[in-house]
């Protein structure tokens, strides 16, 4: 069976990953723990969370790195939590100021 041969997507969205990886009758935890890696890893990596998850994905597809996530990591887990925090406080200043308000 010749994979290489198949149509690939114009843009590797997280779903298209998926459905190759289906496609080939692997599975992402499969992939992560053949890689060694924690069963979450390559899940994560659809979301930019995890590299080593992106590289066991790349390399089990058989499609270059730069090919299946073009643009990379655009933000890092620490990243993501900073934001997600600084989202969270601002939400609850937002509500602290309206029950101020009302009083």
């Amino acid at each position: 069976m010749n994979h290489a041969a198949s149509a690939q997507p114009a843009e590797w969205t997280p779903d298209a990953i998926r459905q190759e990886v289906r496609r080939r009758h692997l599975s992402l935890t499969g992939i992560a723990l053949a890689a060694g890696l924690r069963e979450d890893a390559c899940r994560k990596a659809l979301h930019g969370l995890n590299r080593q998850g992106a590289d066991a994905l790349a390399e089990a597809l058989g499609i270059p790195f730069d090919t299946l996530f073009p643009t990379g990591f655009i933000q890092s887990r620490r990243q993501a939590s900073v934001k997600q925090l600084q989202e969270s406080r601002q939400k609850r200043v937002s509500a602290a100021d309206k029950a101020g308000a009302r009083a």
